[in-house]
């Protein structure tokens, strides 16, 4: 589902269109002297605009599938160190020493509970949020190999089952780094898309909102305010969205 954000700067844009479309069918009465408020220009705003949300949207399906599919790697780990931690228990010679460190290793593995995610377009925001998530299952990652090294240096350690067999987690480790990278290399292109429609709708010095605000107060000082043509502008609605 999309967020609250994503739909404002989704309807900002639509309303910039309609804007556009209410404002052309005043003809020669808007001439504005300001050049940024000519209907040209606004048009143009619009259409970079436009292009530019497109071009997030059609990064969002890449980094969301990127990250469904690291969570289909990382998520059954509990259940496996769980059944691991038993093969491990059951191998001849383990002590209660190395029962200990591998747990220790174990925990950190699983990492911790996962808090709700704050809905977010801020590109700044993103980045805090996308970097200490990567350092997480980057360290796990990390956990996993100190892991497999313990298992290889357990002299005893030689199950009979794929699953807990050195070779089947090292897969599985190679899986999880590659998982993790490819979240992260889908993210970096969503993340600049989103901060250059963010420049364009709301902090470049000529931006959609504010540019589009100005064309309405100009539209106001040319029409009678009981006028349905002002009443139907006075309605576009063009908002910041944090």
């Amino acid at each position: 589902m999309a967020s609250t954000s994503e739909k404002g700067h989704a309807k900002n844009i639509a309303n910039a269109q309609l804007l556009c479309t209410h404002i052309s069918q005043l003809g020669a009465t808007y001439n504005p002297s300001n050049p940024q408020l000519s209907l040209a220009n606004l048009q143009a705003l619009y259409n970079a605009a436009f292009t530019q949300q497109e071009t997030v949207n059609n990064l969002v399906a890449p980094y969301s599938v990127a990250v469904d599919n690291r969570e289909v790697i990382f998520n059954p780990l509990n259940k496996t160190l769980t059944k691991l931690q038993k093969a491990y228990k059951a191998t001849e010679g383990v002590t209660q020493v190395e029962l200990e460190d591998f747990k220790t290793i174990a925990r950190k593995l699983k990492g911790e509970r996962k808090s709700k995610v704050p809905t977010t377009t801020d590109p700044v925001s993103q980045q805090t949020i996308h970097s200490t998530a990567q350092l997480s299952y980057d360290q796990r990652t990390n956990s996993m190999d100190l892991l497999i090294a313990q298992l290889q240096n357990t002299p005893n350690y030689n199950p009979n089952e794929t699953e807990f067999k050195v070779a089947t987690l090292q897969d599985l480790k190679a899986k999880m780094l590659t998982a993790t990278q490819n979240v992260g290399n889908t993210f970096v292109p969503l993340n600049t898309a989103r901060s250059n429609r963010n420049d364009i709708l709301y902090t470049n010095t000529n931006n959609l909102v504010d540019t589009f605000n100005k064309a309405k107060d100009y539209a106001a000082t040319i029409l009678d305010t009981n006028s349905l043509q002002y009443k139907a502008i006075a309605r576009v609605s063009l908002r910041k969205v944090s």
